[in-house]
């Protein structure tokens, strides 16, 4: 119960009511302390509600506050004390609390059953239905640390391990270093502290390098405290070391060559080329001995779980060191929309990847989708097949098309007739291939049909169906019958205009990405480390979620169903004789 002075207070300062309010009234309790049961130990002395603090870091994120910000409104602001169901004279806490609550928060998957529970509160309400469309977009985001070229990442580990060191084992350190470490060492390396010039530069990073092994070999000793290993700081260290140097036959320690090429095709072609030329401290540089691919290579100490990736936008080529965080929502034509599950991913990883993640995710939650809508990056015939199969979900989006169907102006693959019992392929003017033969396309099983040269040389549309001049027979690539068959359905089925004004509500989830991203502060990460970013990803969207509803459904009034208004120049243009 809400104290009756507090109501008042609330009422008179808020006659409109606001998001808070509108949360108490309609969800009564929207977290109760039995949730939490598991959270905290049975003896020990009594700490603040658990439920109560939920509900103020949801609320902290609805309005984006920082700790302070957010203990200060718990104090002073009445529509929180009405939310709450505090007196007037409540002190509150200090705001560190919110930040312990946190940390309980981004063990194990309590974040997720945080916002599952909110969900189900939601649907027991009848504001979320477990039945209907959903729709899923990503967006990147960006890690709390500074961006460090690989002189600096080295020099920053060795510092971040050794200020780790010498809090768990002084005395142990004492004999391993000397005075003129504090020099190298002593404060966070910057690129205007480091040498210039390639041969001052590789000379250094060396030294740093050799320091590195010295503090490596001496931690994995037999005589080293074993807990030392164990420290995170030496671990990153460790794998660190692992990426960016090498050893070479003579057992010295060597400087890994950069990064060949931005994509890995080009990559593996260049250091085929590049194998054998000498390196930048006069010795070979094999393929070996480069730097690894940007989805394995620690980019900073102090976030070790943030990766570097890109991705091609319409504003060109796009960077960032951080997270995807991939957001899925209801969007039924009636009703709020409203996020139930949130996946948190490293940068590079693809969208497709996530996606058998967020169908667990849901069925976790006891939604079951009828369908459920996303862009081309979480489509394929192999996720479309693995969906219906695995989770009873239909998977509902643009398939690539047929990337050789605008390079000719003949033949593409969907022209020709496909025998499932014979094994052949016939084309449009009735030569049939040989069987086929399966073989392996990216790493998945594919059939490999060749057409006979004989026959395609002395066919009068060559140039149209095969593309070259050498007389070589056309080679096409099917997929498993099941998978294929989906391919050709879809890849049909999404020139019609049905199929487009289908899936013209997904375009839905670039509100939601701007939404929280620009009112909610998604963009930045507040934290370190993947659990606790992926703690603000869900915390945001429970917050979302409370503004969505409280401004589609305010206390008392018929949910609206308005249009956009018109402007005045188009209200003008409606007026003139067509």
């Amino acid at each position: 119960m809400v104290p009756p002075l507090t109501v008042k207070m609330a009422r008179a300062s808020n006659p409109r009511g606001t998001a808070a309010m509108w949360m108490r009234d309609r969800l009564d309790e929207l977290f109760v302390d039995e949730d939490f049961v598991d959270w905290y130990p049975a003896n020990g002395r009594p700490g603040l509600s658990p439920a109560r603090l939920a509900l103020v870091s949801v609320l902290q994120y609805m309005e984006n506050l920082t700790d302070r910000q957010a203990a200060e409104a718990v104090r002073c602001r009445l529509d929180w004390k009405y939310c709450l169901g505090l007196e007037l004279d409540d002190a509150g806490f200090d705001f560190s609390v919110l930040s312990e609550f946190r940390d309980r928060l981004a063990e194990d998957d309590r974040a997720d059953r945080l916002l599952a529970v909110m969900v189900e509160r939601l649907a027991a309400a009848g504001l979320v239905k477990r039945r209907g469309r959903v729709r899923t977009d990503s967006t990147h985001v960006l890690a709390a640390v500074r961006r460090l070229n690989r002189g600096e990442l080295v020099a920053e580990t060795l510092r971040v391990a050794l200020e780790e060191l010498v809090v768990q084992g002084e005395e142990w350190l004492a004999g391993l270093v000397t005075a003129d470490w504090g020099d190298r060492y002593g404060r966070p390396v910057r690129y205007d502290r480091l040498p210039r010039g390639g041969d001052a530069l590789i000379a250094y990073v060396l030294r740093v390098g050799e320091d590195g092994m010295h503090i490596l070999r001496a931690v994995h000793d037999a005589d080293a405290p074993p807990d030392l290993r164990s420290l995170p700081a030496v671990e990153v260290l460790r794998q660190v070391w692992v990426q960016q140097y090498w050893i070479d036959e003579s057992s010295q320690l060597r400087w890994r060559g950069p990064k060949s090429s931005r994509d890995r095709a080009s990559r593996r072609t260049t250091e085929r080329r590049n194998t054998g030329k000498a390196s930048a401290d006069g010795r070979p540089d094999p393929a070996s001995a480069r730097v690894p691919w940007s989805g394995m290579e620690i980019v900073t100490p102090h976030d070790p779980e943030a990766r570097y990736s890109q991705k091609v936008t319409a504003a060109g080529q796009q960077d960032w060191i951080g997270y995807r965080d991939h957001q899925t929502e209801t969007c039924d034509e009636t009703g709020p929309n409203v996020i139930v599950q949130v996946t948190t991913r490293p940068a590079p990883e693809q969208d497709i990847d996530a996606l058998d993640r967020i169908h667990q995710g849901l069925t976790r939650q006891g939604f079951q989708p009828t369908e459920h809508v996303v862009d081309s990056g979480y489509i394929s015939p192999d996720s479309i097949h693995h969906a219906a199969q695995q989770w009873n979900i239909t998977l509902f989006g643009p398939v690539r098309d047929d990337p050789h169907a605008n390079k000719r102006p003949g033949f593409a693959k969907k022209d020709f007739h496909i025998d499932w019992q014979a094994r052949t392929l016939t084309c449009p003017n009735g030569v049939t291939s040989p069987p086929w033969k399966p073989t392996l396309g990216d790493g998945h099983p594919r059939l490999s049909v060749l057409f006979p040269r004989k026959a395609c040389r002395e066919c009068a549309d060559r140039l149209k169906c095969t593309g070259n001049v050498d007389g070589k027979g056309r080679h096409i690539f099917l997929m498993p019958q099941p998978l294929q068959e989906i391919q050709t359905q879809n890849r049909a089925e999404q020139t019609t205009a049905e199929w487009r004004r289908r899936y013209a509500i997904r375009a839905g989830c670039e509100a939601t990405v701007s939404e929280t991203v620009h009112a909610r502060g998604l963009r930045n990460c507040r934290y370190r480390g993947m659990a606790r970013t992926h703690v603000q990803h869900v915390l945001t969207a429970a917050g979302t979620n409370i503004i969505r509803l409280s401004e589609y459904l305010s206390p008392g009034i018929t949910p609206p169903h308005r249009p956009r208004p018109r402007s005045r120049f188009h209200t003008f243009c409606r007026s003139l004789p067509t």
